[in-house]
């Protein structure tokens, strides 16, 4: 299967961090920001899997992020990498995807 390469920013709104894909106008949040990588892969390859599993393309009448999105993507400089350890390591498929998220602050 092919691998997806998506953007996306990382933000507070209240007690949640969120993850705005820039491609498509999808988003998801989490309440700690190490957890925020994590989530944001899990959501889109259950959406890409699905699809694909379905015979649709994936992303399919998805539009791109508003304008907004995109400036809060380019003025970020920190990158927001998943952390690993022993009791996170994941067990389950490679993932289909390969979010580049950077944290806007």
């Amino acid at each position: 299967m092919p691998e997806y390469k998506i953007r996306a920013v990382a933000f507070r709104r209240g007690d949640w961090w969120i993850a705005q894909c820039l491609e498509y106008r999808l988003a998801t949040q989490t309440k700690t920001l190490e957890d925020l990588p994590h989530e944001l892969e899990r959501l889109l390859s259950v959406q890409i899997k699905s699809s694909l599993d379905r015979g649709v393309e994936p992303f399919a009448g998805f539009s791109p992020a508003p304008r907004r999105y995109w400036q809060m993507y380019e003025r970020a400089r920190t990158r927001l990498e998943a952390i690993t350890t022993p009791d996170l390591q994941r067990t389950e498929a490679p993932s289909l995807v390969r979010a580049e998220t950077r944290l806007a602050a």
